[in-house]
């Protein structure tokens, strides 16, 4: 606990409300670097040598990302969250489109729902306004996501179609993320435990964030993204990852196996909110929305 009251007070972070069990292995990890088993000369490692603040927090904070990183996962945000929104914005005449990917690295995540909502809107994609806001507590991953340059390996999760139509090539195993897309997303720096998110949502992304906190922890963060969501607005948490306290009793369940929940709005929207549409309903409904 002291190393950890010396980590929020110097850089600001709390990690008080993580796993214990994470936590430990992942400071061990560092402690082992300098062969030492005791805090409170780790503790001195850090004050003589502030630049390990920089590894210990990497540790903490391990960034695993990829495009469509699981792809049932974002099969199903392809298949049913985007077809539900837009069918939402034809009911009500909205043309905005507001989404949130938490914990995002160096923007992956966000940045494979972009390309999604593209893909989903089609020709009418310019008469949309998608705002994407990617979020993370590593300052060096939100500025890696600015670069849009990724090995091939980062990438194996992307059809060949989307490859050709989003990335160019630019040498044997490296490709660039075009710029019309990387323009759909914002990168902000925000805490989730401490800093209100992005508000009036219509898509939360919330995928293996809330495996490293507490249940009391999950349960607050859980409810703080209900209210960011707008009423009919999806979440979407890691396939490991559940619903847990109160948080089980406000959100409505749409595919408990790939995690997809909903706020729940009132009056009723059909069809069922679990359903999928077809790209041809998809494009029928964009095209009346825009007539």
């Amino acid at each position: 606990m002291r190393l950890l009251t010396k980590l929020h007070d110097e850089k600001g972070l709390d990690f008080s409300q993580y796993r214990e069990t994470s936590i430990l292995r992942r400071i061990n990890t560092r402690m082992d670097r300098y062969k030492t088993d005791s805090y409170d000369d780790y503790i001195k490692i850090l004050q003589t040598n502030p630049a390990e603040y920089k590894e210990l927090i990497n540790a903490l904070t391990i960034n695993v990302t990829e495009f469509f990183r699981n792809p049932e996962s974002f099969n199903a945000i392809d298949k049913i969250v985007i077809p539900r929104v837009i069918f939402s914005k034809s009911i009500n005449q909205h043309k905005i489109i507001r989404a949130l990917s938490c914990g995002c690295s160096s923007g992956d995540e966000p940045y494979s729902l972009a390309i999604l909502l593209l893909e989903k809107l089609g020709d009418a994609r310019k008469k949309f306004l998608l705002n994407i806001v990617g979020t993370d507590i590593d300052r060096d991953a939100l500025e890696e996501a600015k670069n849009m340059v990724y090995s091939k390996n980062r990438l194996k999760a992307v059809s060949k179609k989307l490859l050709d139509e989003y990335f160019e090539k630019i040498g044997e195993d490296e490709y660039k993320l075009k710029s019309y897309v990387r323009n759909l997303v914002k990168f902000r720096y925000n805490n989730i435990i401490t800093d209100t998110p992005f508000l009036l949502c219509d898509i939360i992304l919330c995928r293996n964030l809330l495996i490293y906190f507490n249940k009391q922890l999950q349960e607050e963060v859980l409810l703080k993204l209900y209210e960011c969501l707008n009423p009919g607005g999806f979440l979407v948490l890691g396939m490991v990852e559940s619903l847990v306290g109160s948080a089980a009793d406000v959100f409505e369940t749409v595919d408990n196996r790939l995690r997809v929940y909903r706020r729940p709005e009132t009056g009723s929207l059909k069809p069922e909110s679990g359903s999928t549409l077809s790209q041809c309903d998809i494009d029928k409904l964009v095209k009346e929305m825009l007539e």
